[in-house]
């Protein structure tokens, strides 16, 4: 239980910590599962980053992981952890929120800011709240900081402002530039909703005026703060990664994204909430304003679906070439859209988005847990592979049609390639942007790889996809890898 000293500090300074609540043990299986599902990647600066996959919102981010897994889940209503808020906030609360922070070695500065009712760093619509407090009670907001690995003031470690939380500083709307925003230099929190981001807030907030107190954390250790306090974290100038999570606690009185009531599902940071629930760790919900549950509602179909998915998705199998290829492909999108509704393409024309077309019109009329079951099955008999090897993702096949090809040539198939497949022109492909951004599936990624494998005659790893996510880089990659091997 926290001292009456933990919660003066607490009241007085707007946190308290770092505070031993978890088990080695905990810790490890949180870890596990987070490394099991993600991927690393480069950026086109040579840059690594972690992405994740949430399996409930099917869209990759780095949020609300304890919807999908189990020991994230455990972790954030562990009975020690909530008699401590319980201390704090009272009887009554709900998990709303969780998310991982992975700052990699040169990662940059999480800038000043204080969340109460939005949470986005873009410009504001501030009739769109994601949280809506009673006028009944004060606003309370409580986020745990877990660090999974030890972090202190080389590698990044958490800050405050201590005692700001008793004051709500003004916005700046569109102030600064995107990449100059407050979580401009963590590069993963880009993958949705910095997309189309050109400008960021800021806080009118001077940290001279105020003391600031670093907080190194070691590994199972937590911090608890309000989301009112002003608090940011240190760039990373070491070698080692900063690896934590986040849960967020709210009482049941507030209302979490009170716009889903008119059915929009669509939060200010592009995510689709549609599936979201809060989950009542503690005491009673006597207002019934949230989607309250203790578990997702995904059905053992669904489920084994997905955990089949990031198998592929985080390179876990080995994908066939050919026939088996396009029927992952197909089971795929009949499993996560249903019946195909796209025109015919043209076979002269478009030969390579015809077989496409087959392999997923084939299964019209098969019902999405009819497919998601074959694509599991499908999935299952294909061989694991060690992903703990790192290799370049390129082999010398001794193909023929082997070429030396430099970064602009690749650059040049993959735009024209992406404007073929996505019915855009050439000029509207940027070689900066995500694949994922243009709406590209894990089949379609492995499909991309597969063909480009046969265009420049060498054995392109099916993962290059996601480990080299943008034109630029994975064409600068692989024009490197085969200098050397030719």
């Amino acid at each position: 239980m926290l001292t009456q000293a933990n919660i003066k500090h607490f009241q007085e300074k707007g946190w308290v910590g770092p505070v031993d609540i978890f088990s080695a043990a905990e810790i490890s299986a949180v870890k596990e599962c987070l490394e099991t599902n993600s991927r690393t990647i480069k950026e086109a600066d040579g840059q690594q980053i972690i992405t994740f996959y949430n399996n409930v919102y099917n869209l990759e981010t780095p949020r609300d992981h304890h919807l999908f897994h189990q020991p994230i889940y455990t972790l954030f209503k562990r009975t020690n952890l909530i008699q401590k808020l319980n201390q704090i906030a009272g009887e009554n609360l709900l998990l709303w929120y969780t998310n991982v922070f992975c700052k990699m070695p040169g990662q940059g500065e999480i800038k000043w800011h204080q969340a109460k009712e939005f949470y986005t760093s873009s410009d504001i619509d501030f009739k769109k709240k994601t949280l809506v407090y009673s006028t009944d009670e004060d606003p309370l907001n409580l986020t745990v900081w877990v660090a999974l690995e030890d972090a202190d003031l080389e590698n990044g470690c958490i800050r405050f402002a201590n005692g700001s939380h008793q004051q709500i500083f003004k916005i700046l709307k569109g102030s600064v530039s995107a990449s100059e925003g407050v979580f401009a230099g963590i590069s993963a929190h880009k993958t949705v909703w910095q997309k189309e981001q050109q400008y960021s807030l800021s806080y009118e907030f001077d940290q001279n005026d105020w003391e600031v107190e670093s907080v190194p954390v070691k590994a199972g250790q937590a911090v608890i703060f309000t989301e009112s306090v002003m608090h940011g974290s240190l760039p990373n100038q070491s070698n080692r990664r900063r690896l934590a999570i986040i849960g967020r606690y709210v009482r049941p009185s507030t209302q979490v994204y009170p716009y889903r009531t008119k059915r929009d599902f669509i939060d200010e940071n592009g995510h689709n909430i549609k599936r979201h629930f809060c989950i009542l760790v503690s005491g009673r919900d006597n207002y019934g304003h949230n989607v309250v549950r203790d578990w997702h509602d995904l059905d053992e179909t669904e489920v084994e679906f997905q955990l089949m998915s990031n198998f592929v998705r985080f390179g876990r199998v080995n994908v066939p070439e050919g026939k088996l290829q396009l029927e992952i492909y197909g089971l795929e999108k009949q499993a996560t859209e249903g019946d195909c509704a796209e025109l015919e393409p043209n076979p002269i024309l478009h030969p390579r988005k015809y077989i496409q077309w087959q392999a997923w019109n084939q299964y019209k009329g098969i019902t999405q847990a009819e497919a998601m079951k074959r694509y599991s099955q499908l999935i299952a008999t294909l061989p694991r592979k060690d992903t703990k090897d790192s290799t370049s993702g390129i082999i010398n096949s001794g193909s023929a049609n082997k070429g030396q090809f430099q970064a602009g040539d690749i650059q040049s198939w993959l735009i024209f390639y992406l404007a073929e497949l996505l019915e855009m022109q050439p000029v509207e492909i940027e070689i900066n942007v995500p694949f994922e951004r243009y709406g590209l599936s894990s089949a379609e990624g492995t499909v991309l790889i597969g063909d480009l494998e046969a265009w420049v005659g060498y054995q392109l790893a099916p993962t290059l996809v996601y480990e080299y996510p943008t034109i630029e880089a994975l064409s600068g990659h692989i024009a490197r890898e085969i200098q050397v091997l030719a």
